[in-house]
């Protein structure tokens, strides 16, 4: 996996499978992203093996008994493979019951139940293969948000906070979202271009991955009532920056009018 706080850390963790008897040992499972930002990833490729291998050795076995059921263990005894004489944990069941008596004429036989269960050796680990993630079906829109009176709200790495539309509980402040990475239009050591999103902006964030633990904010845009800087579409021939004075009303402003024959 990737974690900008380390971009340089290798973020990559194996895991080989155990109790391979009989099985072809050439075979690989790559997956990225891990969804893990430490070593804790270590953990999670043991999980993950475990729930891909969780059918790797299994018994089955009929038994009219119901109290063989997921998470019990038993013990086989008088096995004519005296390495299957052990004890054995159940991870799965299937009962089928019959009483034709109980219809009204009908005869049978009698009450009759059949419990089909799967076992694995009690001393493996059994866990259920991995769940897919949910994932964010795309780019959303939000609004930047901070402490009642401020204008500019950001950490030391430019994140900065917002408020989503479908958020119906958190208000708009400083505590509406996790930090949100910003997509500059040039990052680089010590250089490059920054602009930090201001309080009461609409930005549109995206997700790496889809995943929903990971935003970042691809880009700005106007509407309604934050207007753009000139008026269009009588002022389209211009690209303008311009910015604005902090808690003032003042700017700062770089322009450039392409219109044929007043180019500036």
């Amino acid at each position: 996996d990737y974690t900008f706080k380390r971009p340089g850390w290798p973020g990559r963790f194996d895991q080989e499978g155990q109790y391979q008897d009989y099985q072809r040992t050439q075979y690989e499972v790559y997956d990225y992203p891990g969804r893990f930002k430490g070593a804790h990833g270590q953990n999670f490729a043991r999980w993950q093996m475990d729930g891909w291998r969780n059918n790797a050795e299994v018994a089955r076995g009929t038994s009219r008994s119901p109290e063989i059921w997921p998470g019990r263990r038993i013990v086989l005894t008088g096995h004519p493979q005296a390495n299957l004489n052990r004890e054995w944990q159940v991870v799965a069941s299937e009962l089928h019951g019959e009483q034709p008596q109980a219809v009204p004429g009908r005869q049978g036989a009698g009450t009759a139940l059949e419990n089909h269960f799967a076992v694995i050796p009690a001393d493996r680990t059994w866990r259920p293969q991995p769940l897919l993630k949910p994932l964010v079906d795309g780019p959303q829109s939000a609004v930047v948000t901070g402490p009642a009176g401020e204008e500019i709200f950001c950490d030391e790495h430019g994140r900065v906070r917002v408020k989503f539309n479908w958020d119906r509980y958190n208000p708009a402040d400083q505590d509406s979202s996790c930090w949100i990475r910003v997509a500059q239009a040039w990052a680089g050591t010590g250089f490059g271009h920054l602009a930090i999103p201001r309080v009461g902006q609409e930005v549109i964030v995206d997700f790496l991955n889809g995943d929903p633990d990971q935003p970042i904010i691809m880009g700005r845009t106007y509407h309604h009532e934050n207007r753009t800087p000139g008026s269009l579409p009588g002022t389209k021939t211009q690209m303008t920056i311009r910015s604005k004075t902090y808690k003032g009303s003042g700017f700062n402003e770089l322009k450039f009018d392409d219109a044929t024959g007043k180019e500036q």
